[in-house]
């Protein structure tokens, strides 16, 4: 079968960052399946991975998966050859740039029967890192409508997970309130359902007051959390609640949220598959109720640009616009047609 190598800790740019090889199919175990990787995503995690592994070790990356399934291992019950399938994947197994791919069984799900092989690609890390941040991390009620009256920011609304999140808050009754920077992107936000966009490069208090709204009942942080840091602690509702995603670029004081007795949860959505823990099918519950959304169209898929063939040229195309810090969206690579 054909993969895509990512070497650790090269330049996004270089040419041999990414390569192709041949690899045997591998067989599923107990638990696991075999999965025909039909279409594949690029998330910001890819990135950070490669970046810390070490010098020239080779790895497949891909966190995101919609295919069909090859083969089951012993003790899978739930799927059978020809389910089409979406899922995270883990790190124990080589990742979804790749023709073939294992999967625990506990931890996937049917695929929505409403969208394209790309759209379903792009949906299960940026769907499960949203639907944990609110409802688990932040401890509000997944469910329509449950959350009316509440006022919930999201600082970076316009990529993967802020598009998701959007889409997730208004469905359960939130009033939100998400950040941009750029026309195309405030757009965006809008156009995903918020009911305000304001620039996060401009005073965000300011904007709020502006709103008639001195604080919000939570934050939902997807990207620089540290140079928001003091933002937050100023906009937050005493007793509120405040998520966050992305690794710290500096020291940052937790002090500044003592008086107001804030809770701030950290969300990695690989914390599960990572640690084995107990509730491991989480994820797989997760994703069939956001397949059920999407198939009532009570959520779209975030997919904005899509990559047709499993090569090199295009994962590396993939990923340096993930990294240049202008994605809207996400983008989707089909490894077969």
């Amino acid at each position: 079968m054909l993969q895509v190598q990512a070497r650790g800790g090269a330049n996004i740019d270089d040419f041999k960052c990414f390569s192709e090889i041949l690899a045997t199919v591998p067989k599923p175990a107990e638990h696991e399946v075999l999965v025909r990787v039909r279409a594949a995503s690029v998330n910001p995690v890819d990135s950070k991975i490669r970046m810390r592994t070490p010098d020239s070790v080779q790895i497949v990356l891909g966190y995101d998966t919609c295919g069909v399934i090859e083969k089951v291992g012993e003790g899978v019950t739930t799927f059978k050859k020809g389910d089409s399938v979406f899922f995270m994947g883990q790190a124990k197994y080589p990742g979804s740039f790749s023709e073939y791919q294992l999967a625990d069984s506990r931890t996937i799900a049917f695929a929505p029967q409403s969208l394209s092989d790309a759209e379903t690609a792009v949906l299960p890390v940026a769907s499960i890192t949203s639907y944990e941040s609110l409802f688990i991390r932040l401890g509000f009620t997944p469910a329509a409508n449950a959350n009316n009256g509440k006022t919930l920011l999201i600082i970076g609304g316009a990529g993967g997970v802020g598009s998701m999140a959007i889409q997730l808050a208004k469905w359960s009754g939130f009033t939100v309130v998400a950040t941009a920077s750029r026309d195309e992107t405030a757009e965006w936000c809008t156009d995903l359902g918020a009911d305000y966009v304001l620039n996060h490069h401009k005073d965000l208090a300011e904007q709020l007051r502006e709103l008639d709204k001195q604080w919000v009942d939570a934050i939902f942080c997807t990207t620089h959390f540290s140079d928001h840091w003091g933002t937050m602690a100023e906009l937050i509702k005493p007793q509120g609640n405040i998520a966050i995603i992305d690794d710290p670029t500096e020291r940052v004081d937790i002090r500044l949220f003592k008086t107001k007795s804030v809770r701030i949860c950290w969300e990695f959505a690989l914390t599960r598959t990572m640690y084995e823990t107990d509730d491991l099918k989480m994820l797989a519950i997760i994703l069939t109720q956001i397949a059920e959304l999407v198939d009532t169209k009570k959520l779209r898929s975030p997919l904005t640009e899509t990559h047709y063939g499993l090569n090199a040229k295009n994962v590396q195309l993939a990923h340096q616009k993930q990294e240049s810090n202008t994605m809207v969206g996400k983008q989707a690579i089909v490894i077969k047609r």
